[in-house]
């Protein structure tokens, strides 16, 4: 496989190559606006397979570290933005993350973000959400494109719910404002 260092893929630098014609290999992604999900990456070598508006990508970043990764790009640290969830609505498992206030970039993950059946999934994207078994949901996102994702129609709506709460209140509050 062939790598080409590129200077800028839509905002995203680093090395880029192809796996199997549709996804590509890139070691510096930059979560951003068209950030759809992040999941563990099933490919070997990799520990992120990210969806965006823009492609699918590979990265050796686990799911979590890029979240990290993008508060700190924010200003704010990831541990810093859980604390505040947990001591405001007391959501201390399955913590939803507001990643930039001034870029309406927040995430929820659907499992413990340990579990590697954890989907990240950026809110701002989901239009809406249908169940396929009891136990796997298909995510309708706002552009068309659907994720198939591990965990129950039920669990996902809640999770969404938390996310809506927890944005309200954090644009509520004059404090954050």
């Amino acid at each position: 496989m062939r790598m080409n260092l590129i200077p800028d893929l839509k905002g995203r630098k680093g090395k880029v190559g192809m796996v199997n014609n549709e996804v590509e290999i890139l070691n510096d992604y930059e979560i951003s606006k068209t950030t759809r999900a992040i999941v563990v990456a099933k490919e070997v070598g990799f520990s992120s397979r990210i969806y965006d508006r823009c492609g699918i990508y590979l990265s050796t970043t686990t799911p979590v570290d890029l979240i990290r990764q993008a508060c700190l790009e924010a200003g704010v640290t990831y541990e810093g933005r859980r604390k505040a969830v947990i001591y405001h609505l007391k959501y201390e498992q399955q913590t939803p993350i507001i990643v930039s206030n001034w870029n309406a970039i927040s995430v929820f993950p659907t499992e413990s973000p340990e579990s590697i059946d954890c989907c990240w999934v950026f809110y701002q994207h989901v239009r809406d959400v249908y169940a396929i078994t009891k136990s796997t949901t298909m995510i309708l996102f706002q552009d068309g494109f659907e994720l198939l994702v591990p965990v129950s129609k039920g669990r996902l709506q809640k999770q969404m719910e938390r996310m809506g709460r927890w944005i309200s209140h954090y644009s509520n509050n004059p404090v954050y404002c």
